[in-house]
């Protein structure tokens, strides 16, 4: 039986932009510049359906031509909606800078910010509830991670949370991940949060950590895994972390051990820096 899944988070626009020489003030530059639909919790929805999982997206996008273009691109990854229309803040947009596999994001979380408790449909029938990290993390659309974080608890589901931006990361954010079953940091956020299980695993029941083309290690109070990551040429590392998460719960969901789990997101995270955007390239259901 497929997973079932609800994914809370933002559905953005992604505009990537490669400069085809060093930016220089008062010039005009040359660049690729490309728009994909983008957004933490939407990719992570769109890999976690593209590898066979029943999942809706929470959220809450503008009312305008960017929100319902992205809208529509998701339901054709076979995600199911459960959005919010803001009639007041436009659709979040993220400006991509690539650089050579590296990359800087410029956010504009327009309607996505103001995710309320209200928005959050009821969770009958799912598994489990993932959350991206950017909801807690800013003021105005915390309550609402908070909410639904509470309510998967109240409803037996189980918990997995992205923290997404290492700068961001304070106490506060400990705390409103306290009980989750698993939380999924990168090399630089599981430093933020103070770099030791031996703190996380009194506040979460499980540590997945990525590193990049290092690959990844799984922490709980039985012991570490660790997993590679696949050797592929890196075309855009955006959504990466998006993909691991979707791959590594799909496996995790399914009763794989910490070892596959690992596997299985390192080669959805593969997957995603191999092409351009942060989504899968493929119809829903291929792997």
């Amino acid at each position: 039986m497929s997973p079932r899944v609800v994914v809370v988070g933002d559905l953005a626009v992604d505009v990537l932009v490669q400069p085809r020489s060093p930016a220089v003030p008062g010039a005009d530059v040359p660049a690729r510049i490309r728009s994909r639909a983008g957004g933490a919790g939407a990719n992570t929805a769109a890999w976690l359906a593209h590898l066979g999982a029943e999942v809706t997206l929470v959220g809450r996008v503008g009312d305008d031509p960017a929100g319902s273009a992205a809208t529509a691109e998701l339901r054709a990854a076979g995600v199911r909606t459960a959005l919010a229309v803001d009639a007041e803040l436009p659709t979040c947009t993220v400006v991509v800078l690539l650089d050579d596999g590296e990359r800087t994001m410029l956010s504009d979380r327009g309607a996505a910010a103001r995710l309320a408790a209200a928005d959050l449909p009821p969770l009958r029938g799912a598994d489990h509830l993932h959350l991206s990290g950017y909801v807690l993390l800013d003021p105005a659309s915390r309550p609402a991670g908070v909410a639904a974080l509470a309510a998967a608890r109240a409803a037996g589901l189980s918990t997995s949370v992205d923290p997404q931006a290492a700068p961001a990361l304070t106490p506060a954010f400990t705390a409103d991940v306290h009980g989750v079953d698993l939380l999924l940091p990168n090399a630089a956020e599981w430093r933020a949060l103070g770099g030791s299980a031996e703190v996380l695993l009194d506040v979460v029941g499980a540590v997945a950590v990525t590193d990049g083309r290092r690959g990844a290690r799984w922490v709980d109070r039985r012991g570490t895994w660790t997993a590679d990551a696949p050797r592929v040429d890196v075309t855009d590392p955006t959504g990466a972390g998006d993909a691991f998460d979707a791959g590594l719960l799909v496996a995790w969901l399914a009763g794989a051990d910490p070892v596959t789990a690992l596997r299985a997101g390192c080669a959805a995270g593969a997957a995603a820096v191999a092409q351009l955007g942060a989504r899968p390239t493929r119809g829903p259901g291929h792997r």
